[in-house]
């Protein structure tokens, strides 16, 4: 009875495993060096080895498959909007799904690994901005996800410093990827190492620069198991803002190099540029 079923092969699986193996990794080494710095009270780490422990595992990812995977929701929905290819829509929604499982598998294992640890530092089970108290002011709960720096005024800063990270972000990954610096970036990967250490760096305290939807809300949907469900109704709704402004982030980003920039072929907004020029008669100077 089964004999008619489509039977699907390691080479159609391969994209949808690479997009979840490298969120999984992404998180394990993210979420793991947040948690080895927090239940250490930061004799095991610092902010900048959470920096280029972030950094590294995007990198890393990077070499799962070619092309590489982009871990990161936000920028599959973006290249598919803006640098379309054939196949990237009916792609999309399996490679979305991989990335969030991904997110999600990843902040599991790392709990599992820390489990002990953070019973010992958080015994109340405690999220920035809940309901409920710790004495000694520890909040484990921000091992897994994001929560806003204390000293925003309203969330929409916070929306603000996730946009501009994000948009950072995607306009770095494009100048990376473009055809004319190939040679000038022969390891796109440690390129990307460079750029994800560079937000993390300057752009990335007060929001903890999630600039990955998969990256915040699949952990989050697993602490949500372990801390309840006000992980996603802390600090009016936080949750919504690093699931959805990075895409818009990404997006300007975009739209910003390809612009100004960009200059090959495949870019939906070089091409209305272009034909924009070719209708007013401009003489395009290449």
């Amino acid at each position: 009875m089964f004999t008619n079923m489509p039977r699907l092969s390691r080479k159609a699986l391969k994209p949808y495993m690479a997009e979840f193996l490298g969120t999984a990794l992404l998180i394990i080494i993210g979420d793991g060096v947040v948690a080895q710095c927090l239940l250490s009270d930061y004799h095991y780490g610092t902010w900048l080895s959470i920096n280029f422990a972030w950094a590294a595992a995007v990198c890393l990812s990077g070499y799962l498959s070619d092309p590489s995977p982009t871990i990161n929701p936000a920028i599959s929905i973006v290249m598919a909007f803006v640098r379309p290819s054939p196949g990237q829509w009916r792609k999309l929604p399996g490679k979305l799904l991989a990335q969030f499982l991904g997110g999600f598998v990843g902040a599991a294992i790392v709990y599992i690994n820390y489990r002990s640890a953070i019973k010992a530092w958080d015994p109340e089970y405690t999220i920035p901005g809940g309901s409920i108290l710790s004495p000694s002011g520890h909040h484990s709960a921000g091992i897994f996800s994001t929560y806003p720096a204390d000293i925003f005024e309203s969330n929409w800063e916070a929306v603000f410093s996730e946009l501009l990270a994000s948009a950072v972000l995607m306009f770095g990954l494009l100048g990376i990827s473009d055809p004319v610096n190939a040679e000038r970036f022969p390891a796109p990967q440690l390129s990307n190492f460079l750029l994800l250490l560079a937000i993390g760096a300057a752009l990335g305290w007060q929001t903890g620069y999630a600039i990955n939807p998969a990256r915040d809300f699949g952990p989050r949907l697993f602490s949500s198991f372990v801390y309840g469900r006000e992980v996603f109704s802390s600090d009016h709704y936080y949750f919504a803002i690093p699931v959805l402004a990075p895409v818009v982030g990404c997006f300007v980003g975009a739209a910003i190099y390809d612009t100004f920039l960009h200059e090959g072929d495949g870019s939906r907004i070089t091409d209305a540029l272009s034909d924009a020029d070719d209708r007013d008669g401009h003489l395009r100077l290449h």
